[in-house]
Formats: structure tokens, C-alpha cells, sequence
């Protein structure tokens, strides 16, 4: 069966990407078609197949074109109405009617209604922007607003507040407000922009592999102060080091980094970025890392350790010990 060239999914990792280009679809359509009198957005955790067709089969009023709008009826939908409207796609969808359907989180490909838009449908995945690309975006959305920022300054600003671009478009709103027209500097990008957790893990652990007691610390402190909870730290802490020793270990036998994301089954920038961090520790050094995390772990568990709402003194005393038990190694 051949594409249907008005039937149209957004999704993937990156949301802000699909939202931007649907507002950009949505813009084109009003200006063209005259206004939203012939837009319809419809909830997908609500959603009922019958609902969905008469909706699609709404003749357009004084226009040319409908434009149906299907928010995360793929993640939230039920499984029977999603049959249903996978069914009502491949007969019934007259061709003055453009369909979107968008995701904001990664639909199940194994389900009845991906694997028919996928054959019959146009599929537009979103993945997040990395290195080059995610400065370029910087530079782009920093030229928009008016804000000065030269490229080693965007990369910087990319490496402290992590690839979310919505989380970014924050953070410029802040640099501009901040800046009034004058360039930003790293020494701002440090006083004023929120760390990412994950970027922050990651430096966290270069410290480590310096032995550097000091940065560890403050690092330590900057992670506790992002406002998550301390356990949760702690399992982003746990996790990222679990990774690290199989990527050190794959890097060791002379894995290819293709591979080493495949088998890992995880995002190229972590795999590039671990694997560089991988050449400062030793495959000892590691599961000593380890094997303390995980007696904090044990601690948290069986009460050695006490976790109280209003009282992570101890757990904190144990990451600040652990710290320097690495770093004295």
C-alpha cells in the first residue's frame, strides 16, 4: 500500500524539535486556511475511536483543509481504541483532512497503530541534538533573541545545562534577561545557568579520576543542591559508573564504539562520552568505585545507613567519606 501523503507522526526523545515544528505546521495552516476554525486537537488518553473518525470525516468550512491534531493517543491510548483507529487510517481519511498525530514520549513500535503509520503514514522521528549540532541550535536561538554568544561559549553553555533544549530555551531567556545585549561569558554561563544533573554526574566522576578531593566535593554539593532526591542521586551515581565498567571493559577487549552502543543499548553521546572518561581508571579502580557505592546502597536499604525526610545527614556523610576514600586511593 502506498503512503498517504496527509498522515503525519512526531515523535522521539527530543519533544521540543516535534512541538516546534508542529507550531510551525499549525502557523502555516492558519495563515493559509484562515484562522483555527478548521483545526481540531484531540487528547489521546480520552480518546475514542468514533470521536476520532467523525472528527477526520468533518467537511472543511469555507476552506480548502482540516487540520486533526492527535496528542499521545499512541503512550496513553487504549489498546482497542488504537486498533480502531488504526483500522479507520487505512480506509477512511478523505484527502482534505491532514492528520498529525504527536508523541511526547517513545511510542511501543511493537503496537497495532505505529506499525500502521509506519506503513502507511509519514513517520518523523526526533532525536536530541549532540556536539556540533546542539552549539549550531545555541547560536541559532541565541541570534533570535538578541543575545551575543560566541560558538565556544554555545559549546560550553551545551556541556553545563545538558542537550534538553527545553531546559535551554529557559536558559537563554535567563542570559538574555541578564545580559541586555552585552556577549556572555563562561563566568556567567557558571553564576547564572543550573547545572544538568547528568552533565554534572559526569564531571563529578572526571574529579574522581583526578583525585581531586576538592572539585569531587563541590561537585558533590552543586548535585545535592540541584534539588533532586539524594537517593536518586545516588542511583544516577550507581548507574553511570555500572556503565562505565562495561564500557571500559568492551574498550579493553577493542570493542568498536558502533558496537559498544548497540550492545549497551545506549545513547551515542553517553557511550562517546564514557568512553573517554574509561581511559582515566583502572578496571581495579573501578569495581573498588563500585563496590563502595554499593555498600552505601546496602546501608540505605537495610537501615544502616538512616534516611529520614528532614535528616540525610548520614547519607550524605557517606557519599562526602566515599569521596574521599577514592580520592586518597
Amino acid at each position: 500500500m502506498p503512503k498517504k501523503n496527509n498522515i503525519f507522526l512526531f515523535y522521539g526523545e527530543e519533544t521540543y524539535l516535534a512541538h516546534q515544528k508542529l507550531k510551525l505546521w499549525r502557523e502555516k495552516f492558519e495563515e493559509k486556511y484562515g484562522g483555527d476554525m478548521n483545526i481540531a486537537q484531540l487528547e489521546g488518553k480520552s480518546l475514542q475511536a468514533g470521536v476520532f473518525e467523525s472528527d477526520i470525516q468533518s467537511t472543511p468550512f469555507l476552506a480548502e483543509k482540516r487540520l486533526v491534531i492527535v496528542k499521545d493517543f499512541l503512550t496513553k491510548g487504549t489498546k482497542e481504541e488504537q486498533k480502531k483507529v488504526a483500522e479507520i487510517l487505512e480506509k477512511e481519511v478523505p484527502d482534505f483532512c491532514i492528520v498529525v498525530f504527536i508523541e511526547n514520549k517513545m511510542p511501543d513500535k511493537r503496537a497495532s497503530l505505529y506499525k500502521k503509520l509506519n506503513k502507511i503514514g509519514n513517520l518523523e522521528e526526533f532525536t536530541p541534538l549532540l556536539g556540533h549540532g546542539l552549539s549550531k541550535w545555541i547560536m541559532d536561538k541565541a541570534k533570535e533573541k538578541n543575545i551575543k554568544i560566541p560558538m565556544q561559549i554555545a559549546d560550553y553553555l551545551g556541556q553545563v545545562a545538558g542537550s534538553d533544549l527545553w531546559n535551554l530555551e529557559n536558559e537563554l531567556e535567563k542570559l538574555k534577561m541578564y545580559s541586555r545585549e552585552k556577549p556572555i561569558t563562561k563566568e556567567v554561563i557558571d553564576n547564572l545557568v543550573h547545572p544538568n544533573l547528568t552533565t554534572t554526574i559526569f564531571k563529578f566522576t572526571d574529579y574522581l579520576a583526578q583525585k581531586n578531593p576538592k572539585g569531587s566535593l563541590h561537585t558533590l554539593d552543586i548535585l545535592l543542591e540541584s534539588g533532586e532526591d539524594i537517593v536518586k542521586i545516588l542511583f544516577m551515581i550507581v548507574r553511570h559508573f555500572r556503565i562505565l565498567i562495561q564500557v571500559k571493559d568492551l574498550v579493553d577487549r577493542g570493542t568498536r564504539k558502533p558496537d559498544i552502543i548497540s550492545k549497551l543499548k545506549q545513547h551515542p553521546y553517553t557511550i562517546t562520552t564514557t568512553m573517554q572518561q574509561s581511559h582515566n581508571f583502572s578496571p581495579q579502580s573501578l569495581r573498588e568505585i563500585y563496590r563502595a557505592l554499593l555498600q552505601i546502597d546496602i546501608g540505605l536499604k537495610t537501615g544502616k545507613i538512616r534516611l529520614l525526610a528532614d535528616d540525610k545527614k548520614e547519607i550524605l556523610l557517606a557519599l562526602q567519606q566515599f569521596v574521599h576514600t577514592v580520592c586518597v586511593q
